[in-house]
């Protein structure tokens, strides 16, 4: 660095890795790509059964460090640890990028903290995401979260994204799958929350940010590859445990954040949204028990991580059933994620 030349904010790229190498090397190469000079990266292994340590500890650059945990903690307790590396090693920002998401452009790590850093109120910045290759069509242009007043969506359409910036401007509300956080942010609201273990802690997160005042934007210049497993599109290509904490924590983020009496509309809408796709995956039982499992353990507010073995009531799995038959209209809410 020449004589009077600031360097740019330190940044903590966490790629989380559990049975995935080959992914996760992909995914890493293309941010060892980047033209941003000031980052480290972070490999966190959530105990991976598949050889994928012997494979990651291949890498050879010096800005890569392999941390092996001996259990699987779950997409937030794996990001958790990288926060706490960031806190540690005083990196202005940390950025969680899946370990199926691959950045093209050298410069989206650039474009994304010049960003965050134009406005000290922002909180988290995420790129759009767009399907993988050349060409892929985007899958993500922005979500917004609100309990006043009460709405959840997300879109496709980069106009439609524009319009809710301005329409709800305190409810921002970015995907994990690469999402630069401040690192302030991080010591005002706290860590990932452990409970959702994985999937909706995103929102969860996001919310919390616009609680403690920030906003959390879209970078429109920026798309990061990542193939979207959409719940309507291809139901059957999402595996049993994404069915269970996607129907889990949805309730457990409404129960979270309103109470058990006003999250009763929510939750209602969202447990009709769960029952479509309930109809969608008649007839794979491993999939649809996985869903009336994560509905009743949302419910009841549990936590954790899914085991194959977790069963509905089977009267109440049987009332519901019967219900679904019956009622199988669109959802009043949230129709386009579920």
């Amino acid at each position: 660095m020449s004589v009077g030349e600031v360097l740019a904010p330190s940044v903590l790229v966490v790629v989380l890795n559990w049975n995935g190498w080959e992914e996760t090397l992909t995914s890493v190469d293309s941010v060892l790509r980047l033209d941003y000079a000031n980052l480290r990266v972070l490999v966190v292994d959530n105990g991976s059964t598949d050889g994928s340590i012997e494979h990651l500890r291949t890498i050879r650059d010096d800005r890569v460090e392999l941390l092996e945990l001996p259990e699987n903690r779950g997409y937030t307790g794996g990001c958790n640890e990288g926060f706490r590396r960031a806190l540690v090693a005083g990196a202005h920002y940390v950025w969680l990028l899946n370990s199926d998401a691959v950045a093209e452009d050298t410069e989206t790590l650039t474009s994304l903290v010049a960003l965050a850093e134009s406005d000290p109120k922002i909180g988290l910045v995420s790129p759009r995401l767009a399907d993988p290759g050349e060409g892929g069509r985007l899958n993500w242009c922005g979500s917004i979260c609100s309990t006043d007043p009460l709405v959840k969506d997300m879109t496709e359409d980069p106009e439609e994204a524009r319009r809710w910036v301005l329409e709800y401007p305190n409810a921002g509300d970015v995907l994990g799958a690469a999402m630069l956080v401040k690192s302030s942010v991080i010591r005002e609201i706290g860590m990932l929350d452990d409970g959702f273990f994985a999937y909706w802690e995103d929102t969860d997160y996001s919310y919390r940010s616009t609680l403690a005042g920030y906003r959390n934007l879209v970078a429109e210049n920026c798309i990061i590859r990542h193939l979207w497993k959409h719940p309507t599109r291809n139901p059957f290509a999402i595996k049993p445990h994404v069915w269970y904490y996607l129907a889990r924590n949805e309730c457990r983020f409404w129960r979270k954040h309103m109470g058990v009496i006003r999250a009763l509309r929510p939750c209602w809408w969202s447990f009709n949204g769960m029952l479509r796709n309930l109809l969608r995956c008649k007839g794979n039982p491993n999939l649809t028990d996985a869903m009336l499992a994560g509905l009743w353990h949302g419910w009841i507010n549990r936590d954790g991580p899914y085991h194959s073995e977790f069963r509905m009531p089977t009267p109440l799995a049987a009332a519901i059933w019967r219900y679904a038959m019956s009622k199988a209209g669109p959802s009043p809410f949230i129709d386009g994620e579920n």
